[in-house]
């Protein structure tokens, strides 16, 4: 919900895309520079065109018609784990989408049978910039944790060869469950997409929230609406988006969401903020940030009108003497908790008074959402926080902050919480939202007691979202691995039915603009195959 500082190092490039300038056996020739870079992002499962090699040729002279492309498949399962390697053209646009290829050509393509491939392409090069995609199509039984790698041999026209040498580009995309673009900027006419929420329903379907930021990446109070989207088959496609609270102009939108299940047949609730922002919000004057929530029956097929609950948080309508003259409350977005007893549990971010610092307090309700009550306050200068349920009935909370991440512990459901917060030694980050959830139980026959917390493990920018396990509830963590080594930042986890897990994530690989993914993937893929589910 705080407003992020964008950093110097938001566009990040490894030192292995490696650019290929190679012109040998010129005839005629007026190829002047060849770059290769490499894809070194994951894909996943049954990508129809994921991009493997972004190649630009810089060309001088009349258009030249192309004749082949050849390159090298070099790793050793190729035939199980690829379709086909396709070809593309962009002409001197250097965007390529991943899921439609809707503004490329399609100039060649073949099946990917042997370890050399060589493709004839029907198109042709102009002056100036000219960009190919050598892309992959992924087989539905790829091997979880292979990898595609492939290098550009060589590019013919009718007039010359251009023979890229040794020290060609390789990509190197790691295999996973799925991996799926969800929005990227300017899907659907908005300019911007952030802050992700996911959580699996009742019926074992998923179900994700978005904030469509329809002209800034900025928070509230900016036009914002919150969007829903649902997937039936484990993440591999979702549906077209549901407005469930639409913006109607600045001052006027909704933002930061929280999923959580109901006590109710095929119940969730999403809540969330609206109106003036954060640090515009001011009782007194009657500019106040709001809180609202969403109720679906049907496992996030239909919802509710927005259902404003302020007044049981803060402001002149709350009862509470004290509570009444906090200035704002806003929710931590993700995935919020219903605990073995029937709790809803969200955690605000308050202020509490005109200064910059926020207290943590959980908001809960016993009655589905009926009505809400707000604990004693859990930290003092931290943010946004999430809850999970110990196996001896506290509750967790972990708490934004930069460095350690802070945690504190309630044993009575939520409403009180220890004196002073504590800091996790080993989960170390900038200040950033992350996610906590169980995964697994043995109160419910499960071999192992498992959490897990997602953050951007880095101290000093927002990229490297990983994926920490614990197995002895919330006291130590360790590091599974990261799921975006690149620029990302906000988080969401939840556990499939399958008991694969899924994470929804901010990713600005290229541009400080970000790009929301759903990730899929095993246990035994996160632990390196030192853990199952079995």
């Amino acid at each position: 919900m705080r407003l992020f500082s964008r950093f110097l190092l938001f566009n990040i490039i490894l030192v292995v895309l490696i650019s290929c300038y190679s012109c040998q056996s010129k005839i005629n020739g007026n190829i002047d520079q060849v770059q290769v870079i490499a894809e070194e992002r994951f894909t996943g499962r049954g990508n129809p065109h994921d991009v493997l090699l972004k190649t630009k040729i810089v060309y001088s002279g009349e258009t030249v018609d192309l004749k082949s492309i050849t390159i090298q498949l070099h790793d050793s399962d190729f035939q199980q784990n690829l379709k086909e390697i396709q070809v593309y053209y962009t002409g001197n646009d250097s965007i390529f989408d991943e899921r439609t290829a809707i503004n490329a050509t399609l100039l060649g393509n073949k099946n990917s049978n042997k370890n050399i491939l060589k493709i004839k392409l029907k198109g042709s090069l102009t002056e100036g910039e000219n960009y190919l995609w050598i892309t992959g199509s992924v087989s539905e039984q790829a091997q979880e944790g292979d990898s595609i790698i492939v290098s550009l041999s060589n590019i013919k026209t009718k007039q010359e060869t251009c023979f890229c040498d040794s020290i060609t580009a390789k990509s190197h995309r790691e295999i996973l469950l799925a991996r799926k673009l969800i929005y990227a900027p300017n899907d659907y006419g908005s300019k911007n997409y952030r802050i992700p929420a996911i959580i699996t329903a009742q019926d074992g379907s998923l179900v994700i929230a978005t904030d469509q930021r329809k002209f800034n990446q900025t928070d509230l109070p900016e036009d914002i609406d919150i969007l829903i989207n649902r997937s039936t088959d484990g993440g591999k496609t979702w549906s077209q988006p549901q407005t469930i609270a639409k913006g109607s102009g600045k001052g006027k939108g909704f933002g930061d969401a929280v999923l959580a299940c109901t006590n109710e047949q095929n119940g969730l609730i999403c809540a969330f903020v609206g109106g003036d922002g954060l640090w515009e919000s001011e009782v007194q004057t009657g500019k106040k940030i709001r809180s609202y929530f969403c109720k679906s029956l049907d496992n996030g097929q239909t919802w509710s009108q927005p259902i404003e609950i302020t007044d049981f948080i803060f402001g002149e309508g709350c009862t509470n003497p004290v509570r009444k003259k906090w200035k704002a409350s806003f929710f931590g977005s993700g995935q919020g908790l219903l605990t073995s007893k029937g709790r809803i549990i969200l955690v605000a971010a308050i202020r509490t008074d005109e200064s910059y610092s926020l207290q943590n307090h959980a908001v809960y309700s016993d009655d589905n959402g009926a009505t809400w009550h707000v604990s004693e306050k859990a930290s003092e200068g931290g943010d946004e926080a999430k809850v999970v349920e110990l196996t001896d009935g506290s509750i967790l909370m972990s708490i934004r902050h930069k460095g350690a991440r802070w945690f504190n512990i309630s044993t009575d459901g939520g409403e009180t919480w220890q004196p002073h917060v504590s800091e996790w030694n080993d989960l170390q980050a900038v200040a950033c939202n992350g996610d906590l959830i169980r995964y697994s139980s043995e109160n419910k026959g499960d071999s192992k007691n498992r959490l897990l917390h997602s953050i951007p493990f880095d101290t000093e920018y927002r990229k490297n979202v990983s994926l920490l396990i614990s197995y002895d509830e919330g006291l130590t963590w360790s590091l599974g691995k990261s799921i975006c080594p690149f620029g990302s930042a906000y988080s969401s986890i939840t556990v499939l039915p399958d008991a694969t897990i899924g994470a929804y994530l901010e990713e600005n690989f290229d541009s400080e603009n970000y790009s929301m993914y759903f990730m899929n993937f095993s246990l035994n893929w996160l632990s390196n195959g030192k853990d199952s589910c079995k």
